[in-house]
């Protein structure tokens, strides 16, 4: 909080779990973390659908795009939304996290960043708004 008592926010980041999949425990922790480090987060919930995603980051100008996955199955919707915002040319960065992928998969999808722990999360949002950890 500022000395006025308005909430200040380091950066705004959408997180979603992709459509299919209806496991977002870990996404939760992820955004309840990324709200206790300053930064306001637009929760998409579960089972997200991919234009939803693109529509919500055109509008909100959103830099950060956290995408997560539990299922081998599902994965497949994250580097399909991975390509759709690709393909709308939003200058988003996409971040990816779930049990199911490794950084090779993300790199293979188009992910920019991958995130194995939920603090990997904060320290993303941190080198993507400049902010010292």
């Amino acid at each position: 909080m500022s000395a006025g008592g308005e909430t200040i926010s380091y950066g705004r980041i959408l997180l979603a779990t992709v459509k299919g999949d209806i496991h977002d425990i870990g996404k939760n922790i992820v955004k309840v973390l990324l709200e206790n480090y300053g930064y306001e987060v637009l929760d998409l919930g579960k089972d997200t659908d991919i234009q939803l995603i693109v529509d919500t980051v055109k509008r909100e100008k959103i830099q950060l795009v956290g995408l997560s996955a539990l299922m081998t199955t599902t994965v497949v919707n994250m580097e399909s939304t991975i390509r759709a915002l690709r393909e709308a040319g939003l200058p988003c960065k996409v971040a990816v996290g779930g049990a199911v992928l490794t950084e090779d998969y993300a790199t293979s999808i188009g992910a920019d960043f991958y995130c194995k722990y939920a603090m990997d999360g904060v320290r993303v949002a941190n080198r993507i708004f400049r902010k010292a950890e």
